[in-house]
């Protein structure tokens, strides 16, 4: 039995995927277990992972279950392998500060209600700015989110413990409450937004998510869609999540705006990867 489960999504990331686990296991004055599920991936990850790492536990999948059907079965088998109290959901391209789990963990202490917690990020490239400085917002009638401080110099103005509506890339939570709400849902496959659904059903059932600057990290994007993920699918995905957290006015302005707007963004950056045209990773 394990007090939290470290639970890492791979797919064709190996070198990233090792720099990760090198800050995961610098950590200390926590109990915690890691299982990588690596998705799929054709890079020789599961092998490297091992090798350097033989207390991980490693799954290599036959095929790629995208992101909500990866975590789920890896939250599966981390809550079958190590019985742990919490489940700690990192993006394979972090890097971890040291004190980052003990952080993270610290919180649920006293607080039944608390259900998640929610890391703070600095981007790799540009450590003085940030990533993710308290959550996400949403702007549900334009099909858009972006982490609060979003590309803003981190001058501490976001270092005080906040709720929010936490991201699954660096998100601990309660391993019951994870299973008691069906975790990721996976209509949402294969990305996106599972992380935000999951957090606002939380809410609904009564939980909060709350921010925890002092568990801090580097983060280098590396958002990609996958094949078949055009246009129609992520109208459909926004409209079901408007359908079931936003209001009236909200649903039918994305109707009107958010969901044209979103259809031909989609259109462009399928064009432009199509011609090999380099853009600014998508904040959904």
């Amino acid at each position: 039995m394990t007090e939290i489960a470290v639970v890492i999504l791979s797919f064709n990331g190996r070198d990233t995927t090792l720099r990760c686990l090198r800050t995961v296991a610098a950590q200390e004055g926590v109990d915690f277990g890691v299982l990588l599920w690596d998705n799929g991936s054709t890079d020789g990850t599961a092998e490297a992972v091992r090798d350097e790492f033989p207390d991980t536990i490693v799954h290599a999948h036959r095929s790629n279950l995208g992101v909500a059907g990866g975590r789920n079965a890896a939250a599966d088998m981390a809550i079958e392998r190590l019985e742990p109290g919490y489940l700690l959901f990192l993006d394979n391209d972090l890097e971890l500060r040291k004190g980052f789990i003990r952080a993270m963990r610290r919180p649920f202490d006293g607080d039944e209600c608390l259900a998640q917690t929610q890391a703070k990020l600095l981007f790799s490239h540009d450590p003085e700015r940030l990533n993710d400085g308290g959550g996400c917002r949403i702007q549900f009638w334009l099909g858009r989110t972006q982490p609060v401080g979003y590309g803003e110099t981190d001058r501490g103005q976001y270092d005080r413990p906040a709720r929010c509506v936490a991201g699954g890339g660096a998100m601990m939570v309660r391993a019951d409450v994870f299973r008691r709400l069906g975790g990721f849902d996976e209509v949402f496959s294969p990305t996106g937004p599972e992380d935000l659904d999951f957090s606002l059903r939380a809410y609904g059932a009564g939980y909060h998510a709350v921010f925890v600057p002092e568990a801090a990290g580097y983060h280098t994007p590396s958002h990609t869609r996958p094949v078949g993920y055009g246009p129609v699918l992520r109208v459909s995905h926004w409209a079901e999540f408007c359908r079931r957290h936003a209001g009236p006015a909200q649903r039918l302005g994305f109707l009107l705006i958010g969901a044209p707007l979103m259809y031909a963004r989609t259109r462009i950056a399928l064009w432009l990867r199509s011609r090999g045209t380099g853009t600014r990773p998508e904040l959904d």
